[in-house]
């Protein structure tokens, strides 16, 4: 089980930090309970107070994707350790469970990543800023910015093809139009 708290407790064990041990600033704190009735807290670091937090658990007791305030974490809660830091800066994110993965959003492209490894990354879908995004089934739709017109255009992504339709920035910049598929961590058996 886990539990968000409202800061840190002033008794008990001290907190955990991530991603950094012994940091001393309170960010989203957070207590897990294993099946044994046994807690304990962590605190993220949070590189902006007002940035998007949340918690998916949808991997399993022991994989957690913690986002606080922009920042992603994976770790391991049986272990109580970092297994990964998520790359940029995470404006939203969800489950997406036909891929059993999580994908966000820093803004500019999306990412697409299980608990133990980047599945892939969209091509660059804005200039400067992504709004309005919503997931329908597998395909993800929005607008981008795009500062020439000084507007925003729509944009539509194919989470099953990885296919970027519309946008602000120009294929010509994306490596045709190709998603990045990435092999970071374990590889998969087919």
């Amino acid at each position: 089980m886990i539990r968000v708290l409202s800061g840190l407790p002033p008794y008990g064990p001290p907190a955990l930090s991530f991603p950094k041990m012994h940091a001393h600033r309170e960010g989203f704190v957070l207590e897990f309970t294993n099946g044994d009735g046994e807690a304990w807290v962590a605190n993220f670091a949070m590189p902006r107070s007002d940035g998007f937090c949340a918690v998916y658990q949808e991997f399993g007791p022991k994989t957690v994707v913690v986002v606080a305030g922009g920042a992603g974490y994976v770790i391991d809660c049986e272990e109580r350790r970092l297994l990964r830091e998520i790359d940029g800066h995470i404006d939203q994110c969800w489950y997406q469970p036909e891929l059993h993965a999580v994908v966000f959003s820093d803004g500019l492209g999306f990412e697409c990543f299980d608990g133990d490894r980047t599945l892939w990354r969209s091509p660059r879908v804005s200039w400067d800023w992504i709004r309005n995004i919503d997931c329908a089934g597998m395909i993800v739709s929005g607008e981008a910015y795009d500062p020439f017109s000084d507007s925003w255009v729509p944009m539509q992504l194919d989470l099953n093809e990885v296919k970027l339709t519309g946008g602000s920035y120009p294929p010509a910049n994306n490596e045709d139009d190709v998603a990045i598929k990435t092999s970071m961590g374990p590889a998969s058996s087919a």
